[in-house]
């Protein structure tokens, strides 16, 4: 009987300690809740994709460095912290890391190496001079927008069709901009028909567009001649029908046009250079509209919520183009009085439906526009850990702008109320369309467009997609904006020529 009694008394004893064990009693040696967290990443040589060790990582309080693979791992509690990356003959760049409590945050970067500086350029050894310096003519091409979108599918409705519109300058090498006298032509390699991987021009013509296959609605065909700019400076091609789709079927975003120049007289070709026109059909319909009949669920939900018949009509083989209703600057289209044009029409509907997709560039943006697979924010301010609402604001700020007026595609964001009236566009151009104007050298006033220094907007020099970075790799051997006099300069320069 006692010994019973004793084990009945030893098993209640070890009972009573799990029950206070689970329910945070006991001798306190309970596991304590996950607070911290780890930053890991990878960092690259922009240019080569090389992975770079001995990179230092930063917070300010706590550091770590790259091994031989350009790996680093640094723990760090949670939060949200500025991290900083350095290394001998790069760049240094910040961005804003946040530390999930128990988890980890992924971080990679790519580095700029620094720019040198050749004042005196007849004086450099010739081992140290830029890739331009063997040149007579350099070219510097743009796209407009730094990422256009179009469909997969034209069979439902349309909100945009396939358009992309190039910048060219073309420069004499000691000379300035040259417009006459030569052809600029363009083509792209991997993208001959882009008739093959859309089904846009089977439809085109119930959109109101009657264009052959690989002919764009302003009548600009997949390869060709470019035209000069309306202030005589370069050269344009409005409305290029180019897809993602290389000619294989491959999912190619950011595909290149090769723009050749040549003399108009004798046909010899004076330079060619390679750039990025980037499209995106990453557009994400299906996160909250089904994968299945994505774009008929889409036209049922707006019959639904305005009492329209966009879905029988597309069952009869009528289809409807957005901005027959909805203005839409970006096609120059009216549509009809008394309904909201096409971006508050997208940004207010959508605004309080937005979830986060994730992305630390863009919680809520990507959700529409080209994306976690895209990442269409690829510029120099995503460096510096800047997001798509730093500038545009999110869907509610988005949404009351336009509501107070603002004209899409012809109001943007302005680089000046930033970066101050040093770098401020052109009154009342965009970004896209703005002159250099305050160089020092008078000569050089009026001359040049920003992009052609700086890039496309979203995807400014130096870029993460390595691909966008290769005029400067061509001109001056590093991925910074063309910030070297003598990519176009061949006489001394007393100082960097700037902003001033």
């Amino acid at each position: 009987m006692r010994r019973a009694l004793t084990n009945c008394l030893r098993y209640g004893i070890a009972i009573i300690m799990l029950v206070l064990a689970a329910c945070g009693g006991g001798d306190g040696n309970r596991t304590p809740p996950l607070t911290g967290g780890t930053v890991t990443g990878v960092v690259r040589d922009m240019a080569t994709g090389t992975p770079l060790a001995g990179v230092t990582v930063t917070d300010g309080s706590s550091t770590a460095t790259t091994d031989a693979n350009g790996v680093y791992t640094m723990p760090r509690p949670a939060g949200t912290y500025t991290l900083t990356v350095s290394a001998a003959g790069y760049g240094t760049t910040s961005r804003i890391c946040s530390v999930p409590a128990g988890g980890s945050a992924s971080f990679n970067w790519s580095l700029s190496r620094s720019p040198g500086v050749y004042w005196n350029y007849s004086a450099a050894q010739p081992g140290r001079m830029i890739p331009a310096a063997t040149m007579n003519y350099v070219v510097v091409a743009w796209n407009d927008l730094g990422m256009h979108c179009a469909q997969d599918d034209y069979s439902y409705f349309c909100v945009l069709p396939p358009f992309n519109t190039l910048h060219v300058q073309v420069i004499q090498r000691g000379v300035g901009v040259v417009t006459s006298g030569i052809t600029v032509s363009y083509a792209f390699p991997k993208k001959t028909d882009s008739a093959r991987n859309t089904n846009f021009w089977q439809y085109a013509a119930k959109y109101g567009w009657n264009v052959p296959p690989n002919i764009g609605i302003t009548g600009t065909p997949l390869a060709g001649t470019m035209a000069v700019d309306a202030n005589n400076l370069g050269f344009v091609a409005t409305g290029i029908p180019v897809t993602p789709y290389d000619d294989d079927g491959t999912w190619d975003p950011y595909g290149t046009a090769t723009i050749t120049v040549t003399n108009t007289a004798t046909g010899a070709v004076l330079q060619t250079a390679s750039v990025v026109v980037p499209v995106s059909t990453e557009m994400n319909c299906s996160n909250c509209h089904g994968m299945a009949d994505t774009y008929l669920n889409i036209l049922q939900t707006h019959d639904r919520r305005t009492g329209t018949t966009l879905a029988a009509d597309q069952a009869k083989g009528v289809l409807h183009l957005c901005a027959e209703c909805h203005a839409d600057n970006a096609l120059g289209l009216a549509g009809k009085p008394g309904v909201t044009n096409l971006s508050l029409a997208m940004h207010g509907f959508h605004r309080d439906k937005m979830v986060s997709t994730g992305s630390s560039q863009s919680p809520e943006c990507y959700n529409c526009h080209p994306g976690p697979r895209t990442n269409c924010l690829r510029g120099i301010m995503s460096h510096a850990g800047q997001t798509c609402t730093d500038c545009h604001g999110n869907l509610s700020a988005m949404t009351t702008a336009l509501q107070n007026g603002r004209k899409p595609w012809l109001e943007e964001p302005r680089c000046g109320d930033c970066h101050g009236s040093l770098h401020q566009e052109n009154s009342a151009t965009l970004y896209r369309n703005s002159i250099f104007t305050n160089s020092p050298d008078p000569k050089m006033n009026g001359q040049l467009y920003c992009a052609a220094c700086h890039n496309s907007p979203h995807a400014e020099f130096s870029s993460t997609n390595h691909v966008d970075n290769g005029l400067p790799q061509k001109y001056q051997g590093d991925s910074y904006w063309l910030w070297n006099c003598y990519v176009c300069h061949t006489d001394y320069m007393p100082a960097p020529s700037t902003h001033q």
